[in-house]
């Protein structure tokens, strides 16, 4: 907006700009960039608080930067520019508003005549009202003189005039000017706390950035819980709070000194203090306060923090007695231990067990946030360190269940130095591995789980089984896949002889698991059955989601779907909201698999819902990541290049399941854009993976589109055995089509067979892609007719399921067949790739494909191919039709 106004003022066309929001959102720094920007002429004004009272007293200033000569002055802003203040304030004020303003522009535009102005005002709400009206009238006059006004100010000023609102910065935003201000960088955890405590204010965020000493960036030092003392904006909040009468400030202090206090209980307070109630309008009225109805709180945690930190500490003691006494008789009285709590000593025994027990009341309650700040501040008043420990380790539990990750790692940080007890430590590296396996490092998480298995192995063996299942998973989401067979023999040892129902689930799981990835298909069925059928029967999303894995890996794709969805339940009856977009993951998967594009889709939605909510942004990519496989596969290229930008630093730098899904995404696009080549680059490491299963059909296609048969073949010999071992008619009839797209001459009997395979099978996604391949090699070996009937049935169910691209490709390919089918919205040149294009050009110059071929460092086939392709995307059926598109 900046831009466009100068750009516009340099053209005579000037105007005005407001940069309307709070201090520290960048008002001034945006003025500041004007000098950065050539060719204009920039006057400098701003208002002052100790003149607001002074008639015209920013004018003066403003006529002082405009000129030096008063006698060039229009009469008005002459005896303007040169009044007594004391003796003609009234024979100035009186002057009409009409002529001020007039013979501003007059002389403004004077002086812009050489060189276009930018006149800067900052601070505009301190601009005495006779200054700032005659600024206001000039600005609405700038049209046709080369002037731009900007206006900087907290508090909006004209209606009528262009507004730029600053809000806040995102919290990308926030971690992108940490990560410019400190070019080493800032581990997430004291990066989250930094935006979290800064709430979005940049000049708050360097400050912090600034005052941080080597130990809180090393890691050693607890995060920054206030601004540093001689911070602008702490002082700022200070002489706001000044310029309240002393009740309003009483009242602020009072606010303060709880998060957020209902107005019920803030007026109780206000009582026993003797405030008058007017105060609270006053105090809302400066910005410090904000009345929610209901509730009343500071407009943000840096507020809130400024103030409660200058608060002097005899004030602060007396604030929380008082809270403590109002709230004691509170049905939630969690608030007044906290109070207490914040005035107590170091070692008070009794109240940390207080505030130990209100902890696991809110913890039943689901209530996490309360139940962190319970056990946070009982292990403060906790002496003993091994107590101590145990409570932080509880503290951190409710910060991950709440989302709160970093808070959760600061505190997991401080537990190890405290106790030498083999439990608590293998509880926080079990909590620290889940962690780091939802949103940190796959690698360091699978360690952390290794060594919390270690350690709950004498005291624990269900939990140290758990531990050395996550970090199988953390092996896989790290790219480890074959490290999962170390670890399910590891397991073995552990569990032994498993003696409860859950115990043998995990056993069974690993067997199983570990026996498909050494190819020993029917070794792992009966294992994997095991925990179907398990799974079935126990509570809780673990077990199901286990079950619902194992059902995927056994070809039990109905079940896997049903025990995923049954998981998805558990979690979210349990509140167990860490694992909830897990579960989701697994559902969205099973939903693919079963060709329930929308369900699959959907599921995926709601797990990035979750795993957003829960802090987990490996979740987050993954759940984008599946969004975006199922657009692809649908063919959706516009959802697929979304999903594929959002993951783009996964697909760069991430080793496992992440770089997997966002690959398999990848290749469906390069599949549907004509890139065989590119799909089969990261098909191979798709099929590395224990995604192969499920991205099997990709691969060959996109082998066989570049005459890699011999090494498909490799392949779907391994998938048909894995797909005779399960006895999934769906997966034999994608197995036996695959074999269709690398048999060349002999394909019609693998095509029959995939299609009486697909007879028995509900995936009609798949089923439609094999009639589809089939019509076009019917169609290629010059049986038209033949090709119609399949073609026919693939474009119905392509139209079913609404897949524009699918759709497209059979109509197409039907009337290259010889059958006409309903019109459709066609594609044009533009929507070619830039090799079909290409090749499209050379055609319309009389080019054979031998010639094409030799000239583009292709085959003969592979131009052949493309062809077909460029036909059936402009739904044409000869180079003639296509020569005379081009021509």
């Amino acid at each position: 907006m900046l831009g466009d106004l100068l750009g516009r003022t340099g053209d005579c066309h000037g105007g005005a700009l407001v940069l309307l929001g709070d201090a520290g959102l960048g008002k001034t720094a945006l003025l500041a960039a004007v000098r950065a920007m050539p060719g204009f002429r920039r006057i400098e004004c701003a208002g002052v608080p100790a003149e607001k009272a002074l008639p015209y007293g920013a004018l003066r200033r403003l006529l002082d930067a405009v000129t030096s000569r008063v006698e060039q002055l229009p009469s008005v802003l002459a005896r303007i520019a040169t009044c007594d203040v004391s003796n003609k304030a009234r024979e100035i004020t009186g002057e009409s508003a009409f002529f001020v303003g007039a013979e501003l522009v007059s002389v403004l535009a004077e002086v812009a005549r050489d060189q276009p102005m930018a006149l800067c005002v900052d601070d505009a709400q301190w601009l005495d009202p006779e200054s700032s009206t005659a600024l206001l009238f000039a600005a609405r006059r700038f049209q046709g003189h080369p002037i731009a006004l900007l206006l900087a100010t907290r508090s909006p000023v004209a209606n009528d005039l262009p507004t730029l609102r600053l809000a806040p910065l995102t919290t990308a935003a926030s971690r992108a000017v940490l990560a410019q201000r400190v070019p080493g960088g800032l581990s997430d955890d004291l990066a989250d706390a930094l935006v979290a405590l800064a709430s979005g204010n940049p000049l708050a965020l360097v400050e912090l950035a600034d005052a941080l000493t080597a130990e809180q960036r090393a890691g050693t030092a607890p995060a920054p819980v206030v601004l540093p003392e001689n911070s602008r904006m702490r002082a700022l909040y200070r002489r706001r709070l000044a310029r309240l009468s002393a009740h309003a400030q009483h009242l602020v202090r009072i606010a303060v000194a709880d998060r957020e206090i209902e107005l019920t209980t803030l007026i109780r307070a206000a009582k026993e203090a003797g405030i008058a109630l007017p105060a609270l309008a006053e105090a809302t009225r400066s910005g410090l306060l904000t009345d929610h109805g209901d509730v009343i709180a500071a407009p943000s945690e840096l507020v809130r923090t400024c103030l409660y930190a200058d608060t002097p500490a005899a004030d602060r003691q007396a604030t929380h007695e008082l809270l403590a006494r109002v709230l004691d008789a509170d049905p939630h009285r969690l608030r007044a231990l906290v109070h207490r709590a914040a005035i107590a000593g170091r070692r008070d025994l009794r109240l940390a067990a207080e505030l130990d027990r209100a902890g696991a009341d809110e913890r039943r309650s689901r209530d996490h946030v309360c139940a962190a700040r319970a056990y946070e501040l009982a292990a403060r008043l906790t002496p003993d360190s091994d107590a101590k420990a145990l409570r932080l380790l509880s503290a951190a539990r409710e910060h991950w269940l709440a989302g709160a990750t970093g808070r959760c790692r600061a505190l997991l940080r401080r537990i190890r130095p405290l106790t030498a007890d083999l439990t608590v430590r293998g509880l926080a590296d079990l909590l620290r591995g889940e962690l780091e396996l939802r949103d940190g490092a796959p690698a360091a998480a699978q360690q952390s789980l290794l060594d919390a298995a270690a350690a709950l192995t004498g005291t624990n063996r269900e939990l140290a089984v758990t531990a050395l299942m996550r970090a199988g998973e953390a092996g896989w989401a790290a790219g480890d896949y074959r490290g999962f067979l170390d670890i399910a023999r590891l397991a073995a040892t552990v569990n032994d002889s498993p003696r409860t129902p859950m115990l043998r689930m995990m056993a069974d799981h690993f067997d199983g698991i570990s026996a498909t990835f050494r190819g020993d298909h029917e070794r792992a069925s009966a294992p994997l059955r095991r925990v179907i059928s398990l799974g079935g029967k126990l509570p809780g999303c673990t077990a199901k989601g286990l079950a619902s894995v194992s059902a995927l890996v056994a070809g039990e794709d109905e079940r896997a779907q049903d025990l995923a969805a049954q998981a998805v339940n558990a979690a979210l009856a349990d509140g167990s909201t860490t694992l909830t977009p897990w579960t989701l993951e697994v559902l969205a998967i099973a939903s693919l698999r079963l060709d329930r594009h929308g369900v699959a889709f959907s599921a995926a939605a709601e797990g990035l819902r979750f795993a957003q909510a829960a802090g987990q942004r490996n979740s987050v990519v993954n759940h984008v990541a599946l969004q975006g496989v199922v657009a692809a596969l649908q063919g959706d290229k516009q959802t697929t290049v979304r999903c594929l930008e959002t993951v783009t630093a996964a697909i760069a730098r991430a080793p496992g399941q992440q770089r997997t899904m966002a690959l398999w995404a990848q290749a469906c696009l390069d599949l549907i854009e004509d890139r065989p080549a590119d799909a089969l680059a990261q098909l191979r490491v798709v099929i590395a993976s224990p995604m192969r299963t499920m991205a099997m059909a990709q691969f060959v296609e996109a082998a066989a589109r570049c005459d890699e048969h011999e090494a498909a073949a490799r392949e779907v010999d391994d998938f048909d055995r894995w797909a005779r071992a399960t006895g999934n008619r769906a997966q034999l009839a994608i197995s036996r089509r695959c074999q269709a797209l690398l048999a060349g001459d002999d394909a019609a009997e693998h095509f029959d067979a995939a299609l009486g395979l697909h007879g028995e099978a509900d995936r009609p996604f798949e089923h439609a892609k094999t009639e589809l391949f089939y019509g076009e090699w019917l169609r290629r070996a010059r049986k038209p007719v033949a090709a119609r009937k399949h073609l026919r049935q693939a474009w119905h169910t392509f139209r079913r399921y609404n897949t524009p691209y699918w759709t497209g490709r059979a109509r197409a390919e039907l009337r290259a067949a010889g059958e006409a089918v309903e019109a459709g919205t066609s594609a044009t040149i533009a929507d070619l790739t830039p090799q079909q294009a290409q090749i499209s050009r050379l055609v319309a110059e009389g080019a054979t494909n031998k010639e094409i071929a030799a000239q583009l460092f292709l085959s003969p086939r592979t131009v052949d191919h493309h062809l077909r392709n460029i036909f059936a995307k402009l739904g044409i059926r000869s180079r003639v039709e296509l020569t005379a598109i081009l021509r």
